[in-house]
């Protein structure tokens, strides 16, 4: 059996703009993926959490995935859809059923919103695991273990596994500490593939473990993506051979820091439309950040009526931020532009 793998979908999501464009950018890289997987004669296809933004989705994405899904099974009547619920999809309030619930209830899905959950395919040959958020979070007291009477043992889980060294890599070069006491303590041996969710980059753990990635760059900061290729990943069963599968995500660019220090508002304005001008293939359609070096606030303001306004309305997502040292401040929310542009200081280290 061929197992696809996608985590970390984020339907519903607008990048905190209020806009609709980075949420039409997640239906559509998800609508290309499940396309692609239709084409792959896969068994089984996993989500490791965050299958939704947050838990109070309205329908538009929750209609979403089911066309989605309802397409997939036209295509591939006999595949199930196992979801695994994240802790963008779990409500606060442990009383209240989260989306993924909803979902659940579609022909061919398979979900876990609070608790593990196991179940079985092709006649017992395949016994499927699901660990969401909230399972995931007992850390070292969760005991999961390999069913020891089917063929096939596959994973989902949305979380890090004890001694995970692609978790531990990855914060650490972000500056943060691991997350270690959510991690779940899980002996990677014995299980056939192990479809991890939580991070937005992939990452092997093992031969036969594994983080898919987002399917597109979303989050506080995706131009920390901007060279990663986005995707999901299939996995067989039988050979342990895994596979990356791209998908097109919205290009990220970051232009070098412009140093305006010694010219002000007029300085700043010509070398950022040299360094506009350079953009391999333009700036049309992506999503763009600037750092602007010395310039105070009210001279940013000025940039941002002068020039940035028209940059605005050809990139997907602008954001500048100030590198000048010095107190905090926040441009006024007058001066911010539509879909997500924000005016924000960055202290350099």
């Amino acid at each position: 059996m061929t197992v696809a793998h996608l985590s970390d979908l984020h339907l519903g999501y607008d990048g905190g703009s209020g806009g609709r464009g980075r949420s039409e950018d997640v239906l559509r890289v998800f609508d290309t993926a499940m396309a692609r997987i239709a084409g792959l004669e896969v068994g089984l296809v996993v989500i490791a959490g965050d299958v939704f933004d947050h838990p109070n989705v309205t329908a538009p994405p929750i209609a979403a995935f089911s066309r989605a899904v309802r397409r997939l099974r036209e295509r591939l009547p006999g595949v199930v859809v196992a979801v695994a619920a994240g802790a963008r999809d779990t409500p606060l309030n442990p009383a209240q059923q989260g989306p993924v619930a909803v979902i659940g209830a579609l022909e061919g899905v398979e979900t876990a919103t609070t608790a593990v959950r196991r179940f079985g395919l092709a006649g017992g040959r395949v016994t499927v695991t699901l660990v969401p958020h909230l399972a995931a979070r007992r850390g070292r007291a969760l005991k999961v273990k390999p069913d020891t009477g089917a063929r096939w043992n596959v994973l989902v889980l949305h979380g890090a596994v004890a001694g995970d060294a692609a978790t531990r890599g990855s914060a650490a070069a972000a500056g943060r500490a691991p997350a270690t006491g959510s991690a779940a303590a899980i002996a990677l041996p014995g299980w056939d593939y192990l479809a991890l969710g939580s991070r937005h980059m992939r990452a092997k753990v093992s031969a036969r473990a594994h983080y898919s990635g987002s399917l597109e760059r979303i989050g506080p900061d995706p131009w920390e993506e901007a060279a990663v290729d986005k995707g999901f990943l299939t996995a067989r069963l039988d050979t342990g051979t895994v596979r990356f599968r791209p998908v097109e995500a919205r290009a990220a660019v970051s232009l070098a820091p412009v140093d305006a220090a010694d010219g002000g508002t007029a300085t700043a304005a010509r070398r950022l439309s040299e360094a506009l001008a350079g953009v391999p293939g333009g700036i049309d359609g992506k999503l763009l950040r600037v750092p602007v070096r010395g310039l105070g606030p009210e001279d940013l303001a000025a940039l941002d009526r002068e020039l940035l306004t028209r940059v605005r309305g050809r990139v997907a997502e602008l954001r500048v931020d100030s590198l000048a040292a010095g107190s905090p401040w926040t441009i006024p929310a007058s001066h911010r532009g539509r879909r997500g542009a924000g005016l924000t200081r960055r202290d350099e280290r």
